[in-house]
Parts: C-alpha cells; sequence; structure tokens
C-alpha cells in the first residue's frame, strides 16, 4: 500500500480537487443520512407498519402446514405460504389499503374467500425472469379488527415474501408512500436520468473527438446506472406496468452497466498494457451482456442463472481496476485523484455494509435504513467520481487548449504591434488558393528614424502601433494584416477584396495625412506602397508575388529619398 503522501501530492490542483470530491461526498452522505431518518419518523413508519405482529405458514406439498415459520427461513423453490397479518379497528370513515413490496413470487391477497388484490401467471408468464413487484390492496371496512391473508408462491430459492415491512395505510397517503419513502431518490435518479440522455443525445451529433468519446461512453455508464438505480427501488413500476420489461431494464443495465466505465478508463489511460486491459475488459462486459439476453430469449438460461458470472467478472475486473487507480504512473493527473478515491469511499463503505450483516445477528429499523443509506452513498459516490474526473479532464484539455492557443497566437503574431509576424503571414500564405486571385500590399513607413532621432524609441514604438491600428481598421476584416519587421508592414486582400487594394491605399495615405501635426508624429508621415495581385492564369508563388510587391516599393522608395535626405543613407531593399 502506498503512502497517503504518495496519493496526495504537492501539487495544487490534487489537493483542490480532493477537496472538492471529499466536501462533495460528505454533502451527499448528510442528505442520505437525513433522509433515512425521515422515513422512519417524518412518514410515521413505525405507526403504520404490522410486521412484527404477522405471522408466516408453510404449505407443504402434500398440504399439511408448519405453522408460525421464522421470518428469516430459507425458502426452496416452489414453496407456498401464507403471511397472516392483523388489521387494527379502525374508523369506517377512513379507507385503508395494504401495502407491500414482495420479489420473485406470485401472490393472492384475500379475507374470507374474497379476493381483494392477485399477481399470477395471467399477469407474467412463470417463464419470465422477473424481481420486484408492489402490491397495494385497498381493505374494505368489514376487514378492519380482522385478519388478511397472503398466500405466496416462491417461484425461485431468491424469492423474497416481502421486502422491508408490511404496512396497513390510510388509502390517501398509500398512493404516495413510495415517493415519500423514496422522495429524495426519487427526485434525484429521474434528473440524473434526463441529464444522462440528454447529454448522450447531445454528444452523439458532436464531432468524435476524444473528449466526446469520453463523454458518451460517461453518459451511457450514468444511464444504465440510473436506470438499474430505479428498477432496484421498484420506481419503474410508477410509469411501467409490465414486471417482465421492469426485470430486463433491471437486469440489462446491470450486465451492461460495467463496460461503458472501463471504456471509459480505456480512453483515458496513456500507458498502452493498461489500455489493453480495459478495453478487452470493456468488450467482455459486452459480450456478456449480449450473450446473457441470447441465452434468455433461447429459454436455455435466465438471466438470473448468469449473474454468478457477472459478478465474478465484475469482483476480477474490480481488482485490477483498483491495484491500476492505487498505482499511478508518472505524474498523476487530477482525474486519476479523484477517481482513486472515489474508488476508496464506495469500496469502504460496500464493505462495511456487508460485514455488518455477518456482525450483527438482529437490525433495528433505523439500522436498516442507515445501511441502506451507506450502500446508496457508496453507489453515487463511485458514480460521482466518475462524473467528476470526466470534468475534469474538460477542464484540464481545455487549460491545455488554451495554453496551445496562446503559444500558437504568440508564435504567429508580432509582439508590440498585435498584427501578424513573419511566420504568421507565411503560414497563412499557404492556405492561399493558387486557383483564385488574391491581392498583396506591401508598404515601408517614411519617418520612422525621424521619430525615433527626435523623440526616442518609445515614440516610433507608438507611432508603428497607430499606424497598426490604422490598417486594422481600414482593411476589410477578411484581410489579413502583418508587420514582416521594423517599419515594414504588408496586407493580404482574400479574393472577393482583391479589387478593393488602389482605393484601400488611397484611404491609408489619406488616414496617414491626419497624423500631420500631432505629437511624436512625423513632419510628413507618409509611406512607399508596393503591390502585387495573383492571376490564377500565371504560376507565381507568394514569394514571387512579395518579391514583385517589395521591386515596387523600393522604386517609390527611391522617389522619396530625393525629397527626403535624411532617409537617404538607408537601405530599403529587402533581403531576399
Amino acid at each position: 500500500m502506498m503512502e497517503l503522501k504518495k496519493w496526495l501530492q504537492s501539487q495544487g490542483e490534487n489537493k483542490r480537487a480532493f477537496y472538492i470530491f471529499a466536501i462533495l461526498s460528505l454533502v451527499l452522505c448528510f442528505f442520505l443520512i437525513v433522509n433515512a431518518c425521515y422515513v422512519i419518523y417524518g412518514t410515521r413508519y413505525n405507526e403504520y407498519k404490522v410486521t412484527q405482529n404477522a405471522t408466516i405458514d408453510l404449505v407443504k406439498p402434500d398440504g399439511t402446514i408448519q405453522k408460525n415459520i421464522n421470518p428469516r427461513f430459507s425458502y426452496p423453490s416452489g414453496s407456498r405460504i401464507r403471511i397472516h397479518v392483523p388489521v387494527s379497528l379502525h374508523s369506517d370513515k377512513k379507507q385503508y389499503t395494504l401495502a407491500f413490496t414482495a420479489a420473485r413470487v406470485y401472490y393472492q391477497v384475500s379475507w374470507n374467500g374474497q379476493i381483494l388484490s392477485y399477481y399470477d401467471e395471467s399477469r407474467i408468464s412463470r417463464n419470465h425472469n422477473f424481481g420486484a413487484v408492489i402490491c397495494m390492496a385497498e381493505l374494505p371496512a368489514s376487514t378492519y379488527g380482522s385478519t388478511i391473508t397472503i398466500e405466496e408462491e416462491l417461484l425461485s430459492s431468491t424469492s423474497i415474501p416481502y421486502i422491508g415491512d408490511i404496512f396497513v395505510i390510510p388509502t390517501r397517503k398509500s398512493y404516495t408512500y413510495y415517493l415519500q419513502r423514496e422522495g429524495f431518490f426519487f427526485i434525484l435518479y429521474h434528473a440524473l436520468l434526463t441529464l444522462s440522455l440528454s447529454a448522450f443525445l447531445v454528444l452523439l451529433f458532436l464531432k468524435k473527438s476524444l473528449l466526446v468519446k469520453k463523454g458518451l461512453a460517461i453518459s451511457l455508464f450514468l444511464t444504465s446506472f440510473i436506470l438499474w438505480c430505479l428498477c432496484y427501488h421498484h420506481m419503474t413500476a410508477f410509469w411501467i406496468d409490465s414486471p417482465y420489461i421492469n426485470s430486463l431494464l433491471e437486469y440489462g443495465s446491470l450486465y451492461f452497466l460495467p463496460a461503458p466505465f472501463l471504456y471509459f478508463l480505456f480512453l483515458s489511460e496513456k500507458e498502452g498494457k493498461r489500455r489493453t486491459l480495459y478495453h478487452h475488459l470493456s468488450l467482455w462486459f459486452v459480450l456478456l451482456f449480449a450473450a446473457a439476453f441470447l441465452l434468455q430469449a433461447g429459454g436455455l438460461y435466465t438471466l438470473d442463472d448468469m449473474l454468478p458470472l457477472l459478478h465474478i467478472s465484475i469482483i476480477l475486473s474490480g481488482i485490477l481496476v483498483c491495484w491500476y487507480q492505487l498505482h499511478p504512473l508518472g505524474k498523476e493527473k487530477t482525474w486519476q485523484v479523484v477517481m482513486r478515491w472515489g474508488i476508496l469511499l464506495s469500496s469502504g463503505a460496500a464493505a462495511l455494509d456487508t460485514a455488518q450483516y455477518y456482525i450483527t445477528s438482529s437490525h433495528s429499523i433505523i439500522h436498516i435504513y442507515v445501511m441502506q443509506a451507506l450502500s446508496t452513498w457508496a453507489l453515487l459516490v463511485f458514480v460521482f467520481s466518475v462524473i467528476l474526473s470526466y470534468v475534469f479532464q474538460i477542464l484540464a484539455q481545455a487549460e491545455e487548449a488554451q495554453e496551445k492557443k496562446a503559444a500558437l497566437h504568440l508564435a504567429y503574431h508580432d509582439a508590440l504591434t498585435g498584427l501578424y509576424n513573419h511566420a504568421g503571414i507565411f503560414h497563412i500564405a499557404k492556405s492561399l488558393d493558387s486557383r483564385k486571385s488574391y491581392a498583396l500590399l506591401f508598404m515601408d513607413l517614411n519617418g520612422l528614424k525621424e521619430v525615433n532621432d527626435r523623440y526616442g524609441h518609445e515614440a516610433g514604438d507608438f507611432f508603428l502601433c497607430h499606424m497598426a491600428k490604422i490598417l486594422s481598421s481600414v482593411t476589410p476584416s477578411s484581410a489579413f494584416c502583418g508587420r514582416l519587421g521594423g517599419d515594414e508592414f504588408i496586407i493580404l486582400l482574400p479574393p472577393h477584396e482583391a479589387d478593393s487594394l488602389f482605393p484601400l491605399i488611397k484611404t491609408i495615405r489619406k488616414k496617414m495625412q491626419e497624423l500631420k501635426g500631432l505629437p511624436h508624429m512625423p513632419k510628413d508621415p507618409s509611406a512607399s506602397f508596393g503591390w502585387s495581385i495573383h492571376d490564377p492564369s500565371q504560376p507565381l508563388s507568394f514569394d514571387d508575388h512579395l518579391n514583385e510587391a517589395d521591386d515596387r516599393m523600393y522604386e517609390e522608395k527611391e522617389k522619396y529619398k530625393l525629397t527626403h535626405p535624411a532617409e537617404a543613407g538607408r537601405n530599403f531593399k529587402r533581403e531576399k
């Protein structure tokens, strides 16, 4: 086991990520514990439960009855039981409902031979795999003060006669009871399901970059997880009436759940051996998912029969993932810190929840619900760590892209004027289409030496920056302005703006004349211009056009020197 210091490196972003994850996880734990307490005390849980007064009889195959069976009795597949539920003497003015949840059973609720509710082969075939079903049977006033009988046929060795407790609740509360009981989860799961499905649909139509592929994997993982949670907490029964479909959704999402998570790790990992392992594991769970449903459809095995193989696969792959996450390679990323602590916290909580069933012999209702909150917290923390790790990867990639953008801008732009520099102009020139016409304007400022000599180089820099602003303001938005160095500027006009070359020169001359008489400006602000227009019928390169424009500028500069002796000693010929 590595030391804590190695898990939490001195990098500031890793510490911040851990603190954010820890605080949000504690807040989530607090809400789950509060919700557990609310279920017991806020919904008058103990007042309505009648489980402690119910008795169970086992109906043997020969018809004999074994009375007062222990609720913890291990029932073999095909067993038939009768649960006798006493109903208190209530006021006739209120309607009451018997409510309970059972798993993989057929049931019939009756009173004095009168069937109040049933669930049998007319609802779902015996050959179909199905999970938990919710029973809510309205009780006639004549049943008050007597005993209700629930007769159940347990369809498998994993059947559960009732999950949690049996209740006799006022009818006006019974239909909202399960929402009250699981209200926090109901809202949370449906909100997350909506968000994950929306994210998946949006990402599905984006360009499939690495980040988008990771987002698709995360949204599929979250969708599978939330769908399984909804089915596991029997919440899909509120909008899907068929227990068989509910069962397929529950088992299908559980079988598929590990695949997108492992694929996300495959996309996030850089090391070759680990990437290969994550990829193979994700493919294995996809194949297991497909094989389980094919065997179910063929009637060879049920999804329940295949669960041991799924559990073994999850345990083995979980051990490998934990080992790799606890042994990072090289400089650790922020997302790895979050993922590691998500695995540690969720694994620890899940282990504690499992161990307490073997340590304690009896469980109070507060104990049961607190441990349920702990197990739910373990699952949510794990999912939350996966989502948060993806968020940190997005932020890291955005920061990296910003740094690359800043470096590219620095490489292609002049630090003084903000225009394109020599490298930037030639980079743009590579993208020019020689099959279309374009124009090139080359100019050299007159009077920069005068400004530097009279007012200093800071004034000269100000003159250059002012000229850059003039060029940016008078050129079309689709044109490219650059400074090649010193007092040399260049403008590239795209095909649809090539005809505006000569009007642009007149505009620049006019703007420069407006500088005359201003502080720290030349006495006669002007520039020498050279130009070249690309003709698609002439096979000339960008360098050829630049030389042509330079030659024209040189000719104009020679004329300027004749009237300005201060510039006569300068060599205006650009190096070829």
